[in-house]
């Protein structure tokens, strides 16, 4: 078999991933596949910001929709392992406090470190601060000559991912956003080419009506997200206002979560409420890592939810 014939045969097995598995988002948001970099790549990975206008509050439980995400990809590739990148230069290169960075860049960091540690992914998770020089992420920003440090920052960080044969980007895809990860990756394309496999997942959930669509990863609103990193009742949270349309989407993606574990993993998740708890419970520390136990339903909630 040629190594072209290959390579399309892996972009044939994306495709197929992002049709079949329902973290992938669909219709316009299809995995845009070069097929450079599948023979190049020995690495996916993604990103987490951790500033909009301002710094993030916390991690939703929605983050896992990448996580699983990309570790679906990992295997159907083939390759040996992920990583994720923790944007907190880009943060500060936006002019959020630095402080705040730092503490936002904390608040995703450990919750993470955690899970990936208990789920045994293959992932280096590191602060793209640590990416590269500054003065090298620098020069590279000004070539391009875009005004937007923000956005420079971001398509230098998928080059420099690139180069280091990470060369396969899992985002999150919204029709909602006006600056999901389709946005980001058009730019790239427009200024490097067609170097990199891009594959898309839906977006995240809140418990807020008027906003019932988010980034998976970035919390405005602590009281309208399921959070990671923090003990919380997050299906009493999840079930205060159960009859809400946004709490009903919301219950929707952690029914999505808790298959997609059962997949990648092989463990019964329980019901969805019980692995919701198991997640956040599990993330806020090695304290609990590894004692997952069945939990009771809670008051007012039902022992499962569907699709």
């Amino acid at each position: 078999m040629s190594n072209q014939v290959g390579m399309e045969i892996l972009g044939e097995r994306l495709a197929r991933l992002a049709n079949r598995q329902e973290l992938f988002a669909r219709r316009q948001y299809e995995p845009v596949i070069a097929q450079e970099s599948l023979a190049s790549t020995t690495s996916v990975w993604f990103g987490v910001g951790v500033a909009a206008a301002d710094a993030s509050c916390g991690l939703p439980v929605d983050v896992l929709v990448l996580v699983f995400a990309q570790e679906m990809v990992r295997r159907e590739l083939g390759l040996a392992k992920s990583s994720i990148l923790i944007a907190d230069s880009n943060a500060c290169n936006a002019g959020v406090p630095r402080l705040d960075v730092h503490r936002a860049a904390s608040l995703a960091q450990a919750p993470l470190e955690a899970l990936v540690d208990l789920f045994g992914f293959p992932v280096d998770i590191r602060r793209s601060s640590s990416l590269a020089p500054a003065s090298e992420v620098e020069r590279k920003q000004n070539a391009l000559e875009i005004d937007n440090g923000y956005v420079a920052q971001q398509l230098v960080q998928t080059e420099i991912m690139r180069t280091r044969a990470a060369a396969v980007k899992v985002g999150w895809a919204l029709s909602a956003a006006t600056y999901d990860e389709t946005y980001f990756d058009r730019l790239y394309r427009n200024r490097f080419g067609n170097h990199v496999t891009f594959a898309y997942t839906i977006g995240g959930r809140t418990l807020n009506p008027q906003r019932p669509r988010a980034c998976p990863y970035l919390c405005r609103e602590p009281r309208d997200r399921l959070l990671l990193g923090t003990k919380e009742n997050a299906v009493r949270k999840l079930y205060n206002d159960a009859a809400s349309p946004a709490a009903r989407g919301y219950r929707r993606l952690v029914g999505k979560l808790a298959r997609a574990y059962h997949h990648l993993t092989g463990d019964d998740p329980g019901t969805p409420e019980s692995f919701l708890q198991f997640v956040v419970d599990a993330s806020v520390g090695p304290a609990t890592v590894g004692k997952r136990t069945a939990r009771e339903s809670r008051a007012g909630a039902p022992s499962s939810f569907g699709p």
